[in-house]
């Protein structure tokens, strides 16, 4: 396990036959495949005629040439009905290390700027830096909603003619309003979200700003609440937005 809590992908290589061959093979060679030690198959492309297969085998003993050889010759198949285009080796990429290089600090005012617990700005002239560990939970402040949603809250907290205390997110995803709604000046901070690992991604984002113990999270929908709340804000999609206003104007 890596440092933020992801499996890395294991360091070793595999290897991938890409064929070429007509419907009335195609099930019967998968099965062979399947038997001869293959992991996976993935259709690549496909026409009235021809179906394009890319074979995966994660034992890099396995002799893939030999395996369609056999098959072919077995057959007596002709290079109409079965072709082998190319077998290669590939080496397993560290997925969460290639997503990570997209991933890159985000400021959102003069004050606040959104980053990855991976690549803090050293000297930075922000006061708060918003940390955010992207999960399964929606929010990692590179969405143009996201972004939207953090500027209105800022502004409505900043122009606000009474002092606001409180503030309920619904569909809170990796909790990055909430956590922005603390450095804002919000006191009492409530979460929901109807998807558990989103609320346990929160939970997680919340111990990194150092908020453990400040938010309430609920694994559930508007229904369950039953208390008003100074700010009531939602970064879903419409049609989520429209199955829970009933319950959101009781709010």
């Amino acid at each position: 396990m890596d440092s933020f809590g992801y499996k890395k992908c294991p360091k070793k290589n595999y290897q991938k036959m890409t064929v070429q061959v007509t419907p009335e093979w195609e099930e019967i060679f998968i099965v062979h495949c399947f038997e001869q030690g293959a992991t996976g198959i993935e259709h690549l492309f496909e026409t009235a005629s021809r179906i394009t297969l890319a074979v995966y085998f994660t034992n890099m003993s396995i002799q893939m040439q030999d395996i369609f050889t056999f098959f072919q010759h077995k057959y007596m198949l002709s290079p109409e009905k079965l072709r082998l285009i190319h077998c290669k080796i590939h080496q397993c990429k560290d997925w969460l290390l290639e997503w990570q290089k997209h991933f890159h600090p985000i400021p959102i005012n003069n004050e606040l700027i959104v980053c990855p617990p991976w690549e803090i700005p050293k000297d930075s002239v922000f006061q708060h830096h918003l940390l955010i560990n992207p999960g399964n939970g929606f929010g990692s402040g590179s969405h143009p909603s996201t972004i939207l949603a953090l500027k209105l809250l800022s502004t409505h907290i900043e122009n606000a003619q009474a002092p606001l205390n409180s503030i309920l997110d619904v569909g809170t995803g990796s909790g990055i309003l909430l956590i922005a709604s603390q450095f804002l000046g919000l006191k009492h901070l409530v979460g929901m979200d109807i998807d558990f690992p989103s609320v346990i991604d929160a939970q997680n984002n919340f111990q990194l700003n150092h908020m453990t113990g400040q938010v309430l999270s609920i694994c559930g929908s508007p229904e369950c609440v039953d208390f008003s709340f100074d700010i009531v804000i939602s970064n879903m999609m419409l049609q989520e937005l429209k199955s829970v206003r009933n319950a959101l104007k009781k709010i």
